[in-house]
């Protein structure tokens, strides 16, 4: 008998525990939200409702044009996304790749708000994928994969794609306000199979974070990580097309825990309302400490990255040189940087 095409997570003949139910599981919020961040949640939601109404092409359109409204009109973000890509572009290319990166998240929206609305063999014909073969074979050796993400393409939508494969993935996700919108999200990535693993800053919570996805992967399955974005300011110094900046630890302390490896991933926006979704090799950081481990998950992310610049959605500051003095950590930079 052939071997399937992809060849999906689990042991086999296993039953998947997805653990539904997440959003039930968050402690009340215990600020109350005041009017303008419920007017924002409302607005979000009817944008949300509206966007899984209308034609698809009618959406994207919609959509394209209100990235390149963003592009004109907020001059904040746009200051900080051409401070990130400025790292990775040429100048030439500086000013269409900023546009572009308004219009890209701008379709990402749109792609969540219906990613539980595509049909999987319709999202399967529009979809090339390549590198599989590197995430099968991690899966062979039972001890399931870290999936290392970054914000850069259309991640709901690669989530989506892997559920109809057969990959089952669990997801963490920064527990946000409007709660209800968050807890609308939750629900909508479960109902594609998805499990969401909330992350919230309480040592306790974080505890029981590591262990579910240590059963996770346990269970031959993945774990997706955003990794291009810290919330700490505490984590390790690495760097990112030749500067300084931190990158969250969790995939290189996960895989010495579980000696799971770590497969880089993205899904990339193409024209037509198309997708190409890319597998890297393994990285193997089980040896070693956490900083080398660290270093070679940034190298990873800065190769995703480089496949389509204008799709990383970098409206934060991420490098270090970039942050107000007080947000910088015990930090000096590198004699590389300086």
């Amino acid at each position: 008998m052939n071997r399937p095409r992809h060849r999906g997570s689990g042991h086999p003949g296993a039953a998947v525990d997805r653990n539904p139910g997440a959003a039930g599981r968050i402690p009340p919020d215990p600020q109350p939200e005041g009017l303008q961040l419920r007017l924002a949640g409302a607005v979000w939601n009817g944008v949300w409702e509206l966007a899984r109404r209308l034609p698809e092409p009618v959406a994207f359109a919609l959509a394209d044009a209100g990235g390149r409204l963003a592009h004109r009109g907020a001059t904040g973000a746009r200051a900080r996304i051409r401070r990130n890509l400025a790292r990775v572009v040429p100048p030439a290319d500086l000013d269409r790749a900023v546009c572009a990166s308004f219009r890209s998240y701008a379709r990402y929206w749109i792609e969540s708000f219906r990613a539980a609305d595509l049909d999987p063999a319709d999202l399967g014909r529009r979809t090339r994928d390549v590198g599989f073969e590197h995430l099968d074979a991690a899966l062979d050796d039972g001890r399931g994969a870290i999936v290392l993400l970054a914000h850069h393409g259309s991640w709901d939508v690669a989530a989506r794609w892997a559920e109809s494969r057969g990959y089952h993935l669990a997801v963490v996700a920064e527990v946000l306000r409007p709660r209800r919108l968050f807890e609308k999200f939750v629900r909508l990535r479960e109902s594609v199979g998805l499990e969401v693993v909330p992350l919230q800053r309480d040592r306790a919570s974080r505890g029981a974070m590591a262990a579910r996805l240590s059963r996770v992967l346990a269970a031959n399955h993945l774990a997706g990580l955003l990794s291009d974005r810290d919330l700490t300011g505490a984590a390790p110094v690495v760097r990112l097309f030749g500067e300084d900046c931190r990158i969250p630890p969790g995939p290189v302390v996960l895989s010495k825990r579980t000696g799971a490896p770590i497969v880089p991933i993205t899904m990339l926006q193409r024209p037509g309302r198309r997708w190409h979704i890319e597998a890297l090799p393994a990285l193997d950081v089980r040896d070693g400490s956490i900083a080398e481990g660290c270093q070679a998950v940034a190298d990873a992310i800065e190769r995703l990255i480089r496949m389509a610049p204008e799709q990383w959605h970098a409206f934060s500051p991420v490098f270090l040189a970039d942050l107000p003095v007080h947000r910088r950590g015990d930090w000096a930079p590198s004699r590389a940087a300086r």
